[in-house]
């Protein structure tokens, strides 16, 4: 799983293996995590809230 980020649209790009590419671009939409991550929550708004500081 690739999580490519474009800050200029503040959207994340999904990228997981044998599935379309998903675009999450809204700031309360979760990003999706791998099984060893899955008590992360965290969402399009916050990463880039760290991101943009």
């Amino acid at each position: 799983m690739g999580w490519p980020i474009d800050p200029d649209e503040q959207c994340v790009f999904v990228d997981v293996p044998q599935q379309q590419t998903a675009v999450f671009d809204e700031p309360e939409m979760l990003l999706p995590v791998t099984s060893f991550a899955n008590e992360l929550r965290l969402s399009v708004g916050e990463l880039f809230g760290w991101l943009l500081k």
